[in-house]
């Protein structure tokens, strides 16, 4: 098993960074998470006219609910099957992998207490990797079961549903193809036709210490990985009910924790770019 040094001071070198994203296709997930090679799960984001008054209830159709298997590992299988159906079995890319591993990865210089474990098979040049679960993960899952847990799990579940978006990026001279689940599309604002990334959490939460320290990274990473331009966030009470929308810009998450540009190399604590330069430590040269 490979181990490495995690340091910040490490990765502080030149690094041309990630490019902008190329969306290859997509694929869907049907409720009981069966592939359909298509985009019938596509979802569209109609914006309320106000904002600050909005009345969701998370809480509808969750005793009905099908619940995900989180014990269930359903690595690059379906990535797998879309890049077999579409021919592209000789495709030229350095790794294969899904978001969330790159999202671990990438958040990895700030998150030291978080272990992680990959497998990583080499097939006729292109580096295949799945992440394997580790006592800490399980232990997580098991900590969530419980019953009001698990309820604002289902909470979150209620305001994301999911597509599966294919894409292609380029980390210095190495190339990536990867699949990230995106929750709708966005035909309105600035970006034109474009994903959205929706969460939810209570109001309470955006005024504690570790929200821009730690969430705003988690949700920096993951959205830059696909190109998603935008973050919607339903502000929730205690009883599940979401009463305001608040939205961010990827490209100003950078600045909201503190950097002093989005690219640029910065101190430790308030840094998001050495998550870039911690996806080379695997790269060979």
């Amino acid at each position: 098993m490979a181990r490495f040094n995690t340091e910040i001071r490490r990765f502080d070198y030149p690094n041309s960074g990630l490019n902008q994203p190329e969306e290859l296709g997509c694929f869907s997930l049907d409720i009981n998470r069966e592939f359909h090679d298509d985009n019938s799960q596509r979802k569209y984001f109609i914006k309320p006219s106000n904002y600050d008054d909005v009345r969701f209830d998370l809480t509808k159709g969750y005793e009905g609910m099908v619940k995900r298997d989180e014990f269930k590992d359903e690595q690059i299988d379906h990535l797998l099957k879309w890049i077999n159906n579409h021919e592209l079995g000789n495709m030229q890319t350095d790794f294969i992998c899904r978001r969330g591993l790159l999202n671990r990865l990438m958040r990895t210089p700030y998150a030291k207490e978080d272990d992680w474990k990959f497998a990583v098979t080499l097939h006729k040049g292109t580096y295949y990797l799945c992440e394997c679960p580790t006592d800490q993960s399980l232990a997580t899952i098991k900590q969530m079961m419980g019953e009001k847990d698990e309820e604002m799990c289902g909470w979150g579940c209620k305001f994301e549903q999911y597509l599966t978006a294919i894409v292609k990026a380029t980390i210095g001279s190495h190339t990536l193809v990867y699949s990230g689940e995106v929750d709708a599309v966005s035909t309105d604002g600035n970006f034109g036709e474009h994903y959205v990334e929706f969460k939810t959490m209570k109001h309470s939460a955006l005024q504690r210490p570790g929200f821009k320290r730690y969430k705003l990274r988690n949700w920096w990473a993951q959205s830059v990985l696909v190109g998603v331009p935008e973050i919607v966030v339903g502000l929730r009470d205690d009883a599940g009910i979401v009463t305001k929308l608040q939205t961010y810009k990827t490209q100003d998450l950078p600045m909201m924790v503190g950097a002093r540009s989005p690219a640029g190399v910065f101190r430790r604590g308030c840094d998001l770019y050495p998550a870039y330069k911690g996806l080379r430590i695997y790269f060979p040269a």
